[in-house]
């Protein structure tokens, strides 16, 4: 096996075994003390053994990396794991997304791992973290929940939802409060756990509560400050969070949009509301003050009436800002995990490649690249040895290990294993996930900016033709026509048309058919066997309606394709700035998680949508509540 190069061995073998803080090789763990809260990600650091772990997907398999060594030992298990989390005793928690299951594992001295239990959760599992009082909590993206599992027992003690694609997790210093991110939408969640050492009096679960403070907003008052006149009003992909060391601040990578105000006009052919020569979405990280969980920057109560900062209070706030161009920000809008180090903030950008190490001083981190490490190709999880000043990525694209030395930028990759992807889809997989692609667009966004793990980012985009949201990928394109307007009968054309609208120079014909290929073959479908019953009586009374005569649903949506007819048809939903009156009948796969709703998104919910259908899409006005209620049960089933 390749050693680690001389320059990283010797930062490694200067450290005595256990300087992170626990047990040495072969001694008893030492009990976590109250208080302590043990972070997860798709690569996670054991400081007291110095190795690494990393959860492999695609191969089903967990990789342990030797760091004095670079030894690998890789254990294949029954699933595809997204997230690790250590425990004490030597042992592992990790989700199982297509299983929707978490595992534990125990590991020995040689770091072979042996199942030891497992608990069953919501749908699509996928962030991980554990408490002082040793719970695991697990985010399920499908499945729209948290859910506690003692960590002895993996009993599940409660299980919250907590809305639309939760992703990341992390528990505050002090055990009180769990932050949990989204992919959609401009807020976080937070679930108060109780006091410090996470003990409620009646093990009632908590009442989850959102806080706004994601998005444009520091960086909307900057450009103001500019002149710039731009406008970021959304946000998206926020995966992963961290807290800095001290346990004041939270971390939160996302990408904001700028799509417009409501008086902004739509350019025909553009996303946005902004010419395709205007950058449309950037990066940004947020700083949310753990202690009353405000953002950093937001000035809405500190006495500017309009929320708008003038140059002199901008540079007084955060004087390494210069005014004299508008800041740029970090071109990783696929920030798929991040870890802290003192002033140093660093974030895994899975469509550039790179790990960026940002100033966590600033208001918006993203705005201040102090360095960029090439670290191999879709970097999904990144750790840090505080001790010897290195990170560890996990690279899922090119499936090995990249150990980083912050201070002399010396990076060494480590091959863990292949691509078990067939060539036609690895190739498209690597053209969705791709930033900085001018082929595909014109600022640089992927497809799978919009949409993530083939989903959607919850965006309704102003377009010249009228307000049209993302619509999810994944399970719906088998058969075309494809588009709202169904106006093309091969999925290649409708990317074709998508990237004209993004500003692309365009990918050849046989780059298409390769994104065509994974877009089809490639993404993985949600696994809902344990979260949704399809036999509920609810839901049962709900297809009953849906495929009845008297209701008619069934008479677009032919629940053997895909529960949509693929044809155009007028149903009342035109809007003020559409050209036309009819509309491809959407596919209804997975539509229980894929709010909003109709074309233009306006509707937030399924009930919204139903209550006003006034018998445009089947007979549903004679409907009573609780019939109403059962139809779309049943839709959250397909």
């Amino acid at each position: 096996m390749r050693k680690p190069a001389a320059a990283l061995l010797a930062l490694l073998l200067a450290l005595p075994l256990g300087c992170g803080g626990g047990a040495a090789e072969g001694e008893a763990a030492a009990p976590r003390p109250p208080g302590h809260a043990a972070h997860g990600g798709s690569l996670v650091i054991d400081r007291a053994r110095l190795v690494a772990w990393a959860a492999d997907a695609d191969n089903h398999a967990i990789h342990r990396l030797d760091l004095l060594t670079a030894e690998i030992t890789t254990t294949a298990i029954d699933g595809a794991p997204e997230q690790i989390a250590l425990l004490d005793g030597d042992r592992l928690a990790v989700t199982v997304r297509d299983r929707s299951r978490v595992e534990v594992f125990a590991s020995d001295a040689a770091g072979a791992l042996e199942e030891i239990g497992s608990a069953s959760v919501p749908a699509d599992p996928f962030g991980i973290a554990v408490t002082a009082a040793h719970r695991i909590l697990v985010t399920s993206g499908f499945g729209h929940a948290v859910t506690a599992i003692d960590d002895e027992s993996l009993a599940v003690q409660w299980s919250v939802d907590v809305g639309r694609e939760p992703r990341g997790v992390v528990v505050a210093a002090d055990g009180a409060r769990a932050f949990v991110t989204h992919v959609v939408g401009d807020s976080i969640t937070v679930l108060d756990l109780g006091l410090g050492l996470d003990l409620d009096l009646d093990g009632a679960a908590p009442t989850p509560r959102r806080s706004r403070v994601l998005g444009g907003l520091y960086r909307n008052r900057v450009d103001t400050a500019l002149g710039a006149g731009t406008i970021h009003p959304q946000a998206a992909l926020a995966y992963a969070a961290v807290i800095s060391d001290s346990g004041a601040r939270l971390f939160v990578p996302h990408v904001i949009e700028q799509n417009g105000s409501s008086t902004t006009r739509s350019i025909p052919g553009a996303y946005g509301g902004v010419p395709v020569d205007e950058e449309t979405s950037f990066a940004s990280v947020a700083v949310v003050k753990t202690k009353d969980e405000r953002a950093l920057g937001d000035v809405s109560g500190a006495g500017a009436a309009t929320g708008v900062l003038d140059k002199a209070a901008f540079i007084a706030t955060d004087p390494q800002v210069d005014f004299a161009v508008a800041p740029a920000a970090a071109p990783s809008r696929q920030a798929r995990a991040a870890a802290i180090l003192g002033d140093r903030l660093l974030v895994a950008s899975q469509g550039t490649n790179e790990l960026y190490a940002l100033d966590a001083r600033a208001l918006d981190p993203a705005m201040h690249v102090e360095r960029a490490y090439a670290v191999g190709e879709g970097p999904k999880g990144v750790d840090v040895e505080p001790a010897s000043r290195i990170a560890v990525v996990w690279n899922q694209l090119s499936h090995d290990f990249a150990i980083v030395a912050l201070d002399s930028g010396a990076v060494e990759r480590v091959a863990a294993a292949g691509d078990p992807l067939p060539p036609e889809i690895a190739a498209g997989r690597r053209l969705f996930l791709s930033e900085l692609d001018r082929r595909i667009s014109r600022d640089g966004r992927s497809c799978s900016g919009c949409h993530p793990d083939g989903r959607d980012d919850g965006v309704v985009w102003k377009l010249g033709a009228g307000p049209r949201q993302t619509p999810t990928l994944v399970g719906r394109l088998e058969r075309g026509p494809y588009g709202w307007l169904g106006k093309h009968p091969q999925l290649e054309g409708n990317m074709a048309e998508t990237i004209g609208r993004l500003g692309g120079t365009g990918l050849p014909d046989a780059d298409l058919r390769r994104l065509a290929a994974f877009l089809r073959k490639g993404l993985v479908r949600p696994d809902r066997r344990e979260s949704l019953d399809p036999e509920d009586p609810v839901a049962t009374r709900g297809r009953a309606l849906f495929t009845s005569e008297s209701v008619g649903c069934s008479g677009c949506h032919h629940l053997d394709t895909e529960a949509s007819d693929r044809s155009l048809h007028a149903v009342g939903s035109r809007g003020v700035n559409d050209t036309t009156d009819g509309f491809r009948t959407p596919p209804l796969l997975f539509v229980g998680s894929t709010a909003p709703y109709f074309h233009d998104g306006r509707y937030a919910t399924l009930e919204q949508l139903l209550t006003d259908n006034l018998d445009r899409m089947g007979q549903t006005t004679q409907l009573a509540p609780d019939d109403l209620k059962a139809l779309a049960a049943f839709l959250r089933t397909l």
